[in-house]
Formats: structure tokens, C-alpha cells, sequence
């Protein structure tokens, strides 16, 4: 029996124990881009600002992920009101308007990027489509992210194209995972063990799967969300989250 499936069977009997609407200890807040005409998952460089401060403004201290792992895993400890910025796709708005407004604050965050859209140099910048029906955007390059990490930023994967993964087949999955996480870790020259699932779509056997491929944790939307470090629940933000609103679900997920 491979890796994958006996995986497959511990997880289908701890969901069978355990709660699907738990949550972690620590708020994870989901981004997608900051960009100037946002899409319904964008917010506005103006917006995102007001959220970075309002978060501040209420006590909240960002945090990696990695961080909050250590924290379950050893007990180490966090600051007061802990809470965890993630990005996902990997767009270069990601260099040019989120790493900026962090830096201004004092903030640190996760950005989940997609292995095989980035690119070498700006004249090789990918633009690709996020969402089906979505226009194309510009996609980060390798030293856009090579910054973002001297930045102190933390880097996890986002699949290898993006693909939606309870459809694939084993072999076509393995190679999202683990395609993905080798070209990162070589990329980035240190080692990749987080993920983000691609449109929050997942099932038991894609976690198995995330497991099996060596990933540390995985975050996944407030469908699938749960306290499971393979299906981290995240809250989602939004055009229309408005900097209050963030705040009290920040709040309400705090321990």
C-alpha cells in the first residue's frame, strides 16, 4: 500500500473523531492581491492599508505560520493577539504593493506562490489567469521573491500549476506537491513545508497527499477549514471586508 494511502486511512478516521468547524489557535487571514481595481478576492493598496492598521490599532501581532506550528508543536512562545498574513498565487503586487505596506509596519506574512509561473528575470514576467473567466495578471519573478524572503518573509507553495486537486489522479497529483516543493526549495535555496490548497478545494485524499509529500502544514478556506495542520482553517478577505469587519473576525478567532 503506498505512502499516500495509508495516509489516506489515518486521516478518514481522525475527520471521522474529529470536529470539521474547530480552528487553529492563532487567526489566519487569507489575501489574494493588492491591486489598485481590485477583483471580488482583491482588496486596494488604500484598503489594505487601513486593515494593516486597524489590526495594529486592536493589538494584533503578525506572526509566520511556522511560528504557530513551532508554538503547537513545542510550546514556544508568541506574542499578545498573534496572527497569521497569508497571500496566495504569487502575483507581483506581492513585491510592489504588499511587501512595502508590511515593511512600513513592522509586519510579517506567508505568500503562497505557484512554482511553475515564476519566472527567471522581468523579461521573462508570466501573466496568467487566476481564476476561469478571470483576465491574465503578472506573475512574481525570481528575484522578486528571492526579496521577499531576505525581507524576512515566509514562502510555502501553492501547487505547481495551480491545478484544482481532488480531480487528479494520484501521479498527476504527487507531481503538484512535490514538483512544486522540490523547485521552491531550489529556487529559494532553503527548504519549502507549507502549502496552500488552489482555490480551497480539498478531500481527504489531497491531504494524505500533502502529508505524504513532506509539507508541514497546509491552509485551506472556511469550507474546509478545521484545527488539522493539513487543513488549517482561514478566513478569507475581500473586496467588501471593511477594516472593522476584519477586526472582529480576527478577534473572533483569537484564543
Amino acid at each position: 500500500m503506498s505512502r499516500i494511502r495509508s495516509l489516506l486511512l489515518c486521516l478518514s478516521a481522525a475527520l471521522a473523531l474529529a470536529s470539521c468547524k474547530g480552528r487553529p489557535p492563532v487567526p489566519i487571514l487569507g489575501f489574494h492581491a493588492v491591486v489598485p481595481s481590485p477583483g471580488h478576492l482583491d482588496v486596494s493598496p488604500e484598503q489594505f492599508a487601513a486593515q494593516l492598521d486597524a489590526l495594529a490599532a486592536a493589538g494584533f501581532h503578525t506572526v509566520s505560520l511556522g511560528q504557530v506550528l513551532d508554538h503547537l508543536e513545542r510550546a514556544t512562545p508568541l506574542p499578545a493577539r498573534p496572527i497569521v498574513l497569508t497571500f496566495d498565487d504569487g502575483t507581483d503586487d506581492a513585491y510592489r504593493n504588499v511587501l512595502p505596506a508590511l515593511r512600513a509596519r513592522g509586519m510579517t506574512a506567508t505568500f503562497f506562490v505557484v512554482s511553475s509561473w515564476i519566472g527567471a528575470d522581468a523579461a521573462h514576467r508570466r501573466n496568467e489567469p487566476l481564476q476561469p473567466g478571470e483576465p491574465s495578471r503578472p506573475v512574481l519573478i525570481w528575484p522578486e521573491l528571492l526579496a521577499l524572503r531576505a525581507a524576512g518573509m515566509e514562502i510555502g507553495s501553492h501547487s505547481r500549476t495551480h491545478a484544482r486537486l481532488p480531480l487528479l489522479e494520484e501521479k498527476a497529483l504527487e507531481d503538484e506537491l512535490v514538483g512544486s516543493r522540490r523547485e521552491l526549495s531550489a529556487g529559494l535555496g532553503a527548504p519549502v513545508d507549507l502549502f496552500a490548497y488552489p482555490f480551497n478545494a480539498l478531500r481527504a485524499k489531497t491531504e494524505a497527499a500533502v502529508l505524504a509529500a513532506g509539507y508541514r502544514a497546509a491552509v485551506a478556506g472556511q469550507e474546509h477549514g478545521a484545527q488539522r495542520t493539513s487543513a488549517l482553517y482561514r478566513i478569507g478577505v475581500y473586496r467588501d471586508t471593511k477594516p472593522d469587519e476584519l477586526v472582529r473576525y480576527a478577534l473572533a478567532g483569537s484564543r
